[in-house]
């Protein structure tokens, strides 16, 4: 706690915007399954993963490759072209796929072609959107960043909420009012970019060579973003033929709960790239190791009691937001937030390869480990499901990470990234998770689910933190 009151406001205030971003989208799966069904709730989740792959393509890597390297431009009228520029190209790419797209659909799955629509209008909007809130993390406006973005998450909620009140919602109409609010929502920003004085449109204007000066540099980018989504999203389309909805929505869930990992690294993670800049511009690699440790410090020690509480209560809000009963197995919710955690702690080394303009080998271990992944999700998934989705999500997150932990040292990462105290935590962490498990089994307590949970969530925090309050004195860490 001690290490949350000292962290900046802009930090709080990103820790505040992710919080009400992950709680809305908890929010509108009750909305959803209560409203239009389960099943319903099965095809949203199919759309999910879907608009997740348009994304990186409908990017073109612009995010990265453009406006994040604007961080040390302090030009308005470099600035605009830029951003004009990634601007007409996504709406190109975007115009380009919705007319085959819709072509293909059209032909040959005539029913499926309003769905195709939403879906490209949809990845579209978000990614005009994610554009817009790169370019306002580079020119340090964090706080707006976490405004817009918590308008973003009410303004859907808020809207989707009235059309189920009134019983208008179907699924149709859910994918159009996504499609409404991503489009309020970005226009609302270049708004406040113009008023601000970041853009002026007179400065739009088209570049030569846009092949060499964007599409080009933005291949590395794509070819990242999906590997990404081979990674994390693949599994969901393909258990999508051997589940149910309702084991569908259990295990999409359990991902979105160990997800709350991610946000929790944007916190700590979304200013570590231009520092990191700026630092190398005066070749202070001390300063650079140091910051990724402190950094990697502070969500270790966050992320390490949210993953327990997490894992304990996370099978009752399932109960209540899926509307349905089902056989509890925490060890999926284990699986799922080591996987993530273990690629939080790698995020350090992959910027350390980037400031060495080391783009290359990232995407070469993200392409490969992505194919790994779909592998691994094609033989084991028709085969185990559900164990054999986590199982291969596990291998490969920690296959990625220690490829980046081994790269980064040959190019010269001096430092470990974690400090070695640290790793008494993690001791401490699965020795509570063993002890509660032993508990939960002897299925002792009996006073409901929400409440038995709360119990257990209790008494697991007060066993890690008497574990690290012996450790410190047997050990003497601070």
């Amino acid at each position: 706690m001690k290490s949350i009151n000292f962290l900046p406001f802009e930090t709080k205030i990103r820790f505040v915007s992710e919080f009400i971003l992950k709680l809305v989208n908890f929010l509108i799966i009750p909305v959803i399954t209560y409203g239009i069904g389960i099943k319903e709730y099965g095809n949203f989740i199919v759309v999910t993963c879907l608009i997740n792959g348009l994304l990186p393509i409908f990017l073109l890597g612009f995010n990265f490759s453009i406006i994040k390297k604007l961080a040390v431009s302090d030009g308005i009228r470099y600035d605009s072209k830029k951003l004009f520029n990634c601007l007409f190209l996504i709406t190109l790419i975007s115009i380009f796929f919705l007319m085959i797209s819709s072509l293909i659909t059209e032909i040959y799955f005539n029913y499926f072609l309003y769905f195709n629509i939403f879906v490209v209008l949809i990845s579209y909007s978000t990614a005009i959107q994610h554009l817009f809130f790169e370019f306002l993390r580079s020119k340090n406006k964090s706080n707006f960043f976490s405004y817009f973005q918590i308008f973003d998450s009410f303004s859907l909620f808020l809207i989707i909420l009235l059309f189920f009140l009134f019983n208008e919602l179907d699924f149709f109409r859910l994918l159009f009012l996504i499609c409404i609010v991503k489009i309020l929502c970005f226009s609302l920003i270049f708004l406040y970019l113009l008023k601000q004085g970041l853009i002026k449109i007179k400065y739009f204007r088209f570049e030569k060579n846009i092949f060499k000066n964007y599409i080009f540099p933005g291949f590395i980018f794509i070819a990242l973003g999906v590997s990404e989504w081979f990674i994390n999203f693949s599994d969901k389309l393909i258990l999508n033929n051997f589940l149910s909805s309702l084991s569908l929505g259990i295990y999409f869930t359990a991902a979105m709960f160990s997800g709350i990992l991610n946000s929790i690294g944007s916190v700590f993670w979304w200013d570590l790239f231009p520092k990191l800049m700026k630092f190398k511009k005066i070749n202070d690699y001390d300063s650079i190791y140091n910051l990724i440790k402190k950094k990697n410090s502070l969500f270790i020690n966050f992320s390490l009691v949210l993953s327990l509480v997490l894992i304990i209560i996370s099978p009752s809000i399932q109960y209540l937001i899926l509307n349905s009963t089902f056989k509890i197995n925490h060890f999926l919710y284990l699986f799922f937030f080591i996987s993530v955690f273990t690629h939080q702690i790698s995020t350090g080394w992959e910027f350390f390869c980037y400031i060495k303009n080391k783009e290359k080998f990232i995407l070469a271990n993200s392409i490969f480990w992505g194919i790994i992944s779909f592998i691994l999700y094609s033989i084991l998934i028709p085969e185990f499901q559900i164990r054999g989705a986590i199982f291969s999500l596990v291998i490969v997150k920690f296959g990625y990470s220690l490829s980046l932990r081994k790269y980064s040292m040959v190019i010269g990462y001096k430092e470990e990234l974690i400090e070695k105290t640290l790793y008494l935590k993690f001791i401490y962490f699965f020795i509570s998770f063993a002890i509660f498990l032993g508990i939960f089994n002897l299925d002792i307590l009996d006073f409901g689910l929400p409440f038995n949970d709360l119990i257990y969530c209790f008494i697991t925090l007060l066993l890690f933190y008497s574990f690290s309050k012996i450790g410190k004195y047997l050990f003497k860490t601070s």
